[in-house]
């Protein structure tokens, strides 16, 4: 982190008391590393919190943020792009940008609430720039949480809801505003909001990320078209409802009508959609939707992503006009998620075990360190400190002391392009002497769920760059145990105190599933143990007797062994 006391006369209290302070930061900024840019400006804004006066302090909220465009945009292509990162990369990539958005999200609500308390004209122009600068990094942290193929939370739609309240209250709902006097941007806060709420209805687990960002460029060019009402009508297919805090909603016979409930819809953009696609489907580029560059774009990802566009913002599915697309969907079934990927059965052990730990570990107890400033904001906008203000802190601190690598394993992050009933579907780039390769058991978690353990059956190279892999599941409930040969099997030697912890065999137990095994089995490191001997097998605090009957498969230098439990002799 710079240390900015040196390039600051003492006589300031702040450090960003004024403009030519603002100045220095800003060309001090570091300009190798993005991540450290972002990290610092997040630093910055949180500061920024102290200054007092509310326009000067907006003022240069607007010069720090713009700062941060440049290193932003590069994290993002590069997230996009990148097919395989290591986890502490991807993780360090997208929590800088998620931090620094947060960061500036919260210093623009707190601007327009003080702003608001101190000036309250209708229609305030400097007021409606505010909130639209916030509509628009809500709308870009969105972009970066569907990059990650996760849910929206409900704190973020808070936030949203928020907002859209002051600019209905202020009345600057569709007053035109230039954002950016170095370039003369015009665009109004309703247009940004649906932005918004137009991708925020898109499926995105259906599309790869480098056409999510397509999806979000196709729904900025047609931003025009969309409609917004108070009421239900023959042009908005979709509502909002403020008094629920959660996401937009298909309109249906049934959906409740009150004053708190507003309606949206693509109106005229289904017609451009549908048209494009026919052109493009003719060979020619898709001029109807009005994309400037769409010959930088593949024919497939556009016809791809315009056909799940209006799929998802039709009143009705549309069936004519896609049917080939329709019918490949529901062949290949893709779905899109993030997955942690590990390799190495010690590093699986491992993984299965600190999950297991941290799953018994008892809960914190007590209140947690939080921003003062971002539980004064949480108080103005919603009554009561938000879980996003009370993690905030823990999220900082765990970034600084986040290990850079964790015992030199492997651990990458890929992005399932298709699922089926017992495996996964997976395109990665190729990197030289790759460890991947056909019966190579790995292991696999995405968001906050449960390790699962696949195993690798098809590696098909694409191309140069890409490689196909296909995963097998084989089990979606994984358990860490470890397993001892019994006591009365061993020799005096064997049993002596030194010795004994020698015996503790790593293994992980296999539960039976439906469509993946029918028996119970385990795990083992090859050479590791000996068939039809007796083990006392260990998971968590239960304790078994079994006899190891038979290797059923051999994926390297893991087996797949079966047992049978073993009765404890009835003593005389």
């Amino acid at each position: 982190m710079i240390g900015f006391r040196r390039f600051f006369p003492k006589s300031s209290d702040h450090p960003l008391a004024n403009d030519e302070q603002v100045t220095t930061l800003i060309a001090d900024l570091p300009t190798g590393n993005p991540v450290d840019t972002l990290h610092d400006v997040t630093h910055w804004l949180m500061l920024l919190a102290g200054e007092d006066k509310v326009k000067s302090r907006a003022a240069k909220l607007f010069r720090i943020d713009q700062a941060a465009q440049s290193a932003e945009r590069k994290l993002r292509n590069q997230y996009i792009e990148a097919s395989r990162l290591n986890r502490i990369v991807e993780e360090r990539i997208w929590g800088a940008a998620n931090e620094y958005l947060e960061a500036t999200i919260h210093a623009h609500l707190r601007c327009i609430l003080e702003y608001r308390a101190e000036k309250r004209a209708r229609g305030d122009s400097e007021l409606a720039a505010m909130a639209v600068r916030a509509i628009r990094r809500l709308d870009l942290l969105e972009h970066w949480i569907h990059l990650r193929y996760q849910p929206l939370p409900n704190t973020f739609w808070e936030q949203v809801y928020a907002l859209i309240k002051i600019a209905e209250e202020d009345e600057f709902l569709r007053t035109p505003i230039n954002i950016n006097p170095a370039t003369g941007t015009q665009t109004t806060f309703l247009q940004e909001l649906l932005k918004l709420l137009m991708m925020s209805i898109t499926d995105v687990r259906r599309i790869t990320k480098s056409q999510i960002a397509l999806a979000r460029h196709i729904t900025n060019t047609l931003a025009d078209q969309f409609v917004w009402e108070d009421m239900p009508g023959s042009t908005v297919v979709f509502r909002i409802d403020f008094s629920k805090h959660d996401g937009p909603s298909r309109l249906t016979q049934t959906s409740e009508r009150h004053f708190m409930a507003r309606c949206f819809g693509a109106g005229g953009a289904i017609h451009k959609l549908v048209t494009g696609l026919k052109q493009l489907e003719q060979g020619a580029m898709p001029s109807a939707i009005g994309l400037a560059d769409a010959g930088n774009y593949r024919r497939a990802d556009l016809l791809e992503v315009m056909a799940q566009l209006s799929h998802n913002w039709s009143s009705a599915r549309p069936i004519a006009e896609h049917q080939h697309f329709d019918k490949r969907v529901y062949e290949r079934k893709p779905f899109f998620i993030h997955i942690c990927v590990t390799y190495g059965f010690n590093a699986l052990h491992a993984k299965l075990s600190h999950a297991k730990a941290q799953e018994e570990a008892p809960a914190e107890t007590g209140p947690k360190l939080s921003i003062a400033y971002d539980e004064q904001l949480d108080m103005h906008l919603y009554g009561f400190i938000t879980e996003r203000t009370r993690n905030q802190q823990q999220r900082m601190e765990n970034r600084k002391n986040q290990p850079e690598m964790q015992g030199g394993e492997v651990c990458e992050s890929w992005v399932v392009r298709d699922i089926s009933e017992g495996g996964y579907g997976v395109t990665v780039s190729s990197a030289p002497e790759d460890w991947i390769a056909p019966d190579t058991v790995i292991g696999m978690h995405y968001g906050t769920g449960e390790y699962q353990i696949g195993l690798i059956r098809r590696v098909a190279s694409e191309s140069v760059e890409n490689t196909d892999v296909g995963i097998q599941l084989l089990s979606r409930k994984p358990q860490s145990a470890s397993i001892r040969p019994q006591s009365s099997q061993l020799s005096v030697w064997e049993t002596a105190a030194d010795t004994q912890t020698y015996y503790d065999i790593p293994a992980v137990l296999l539960p039976p599933e439906p469509h993946l095994l029918d028996e119970e089995c385990l795990l083992l490191a090859a050479g590791s143990y000996q068939l039809h001997r007796i083990y006392e097998i260990f998971i968590g605090t239960q304790k078994r007797t079994i006899k190891l009957v038979d290797a059923t498969a051999h994926y390297g230098t893991v087996d797949r062994v079966l047992f049978s439990d073993v009765l404890a002799k009835k003593s005389a």
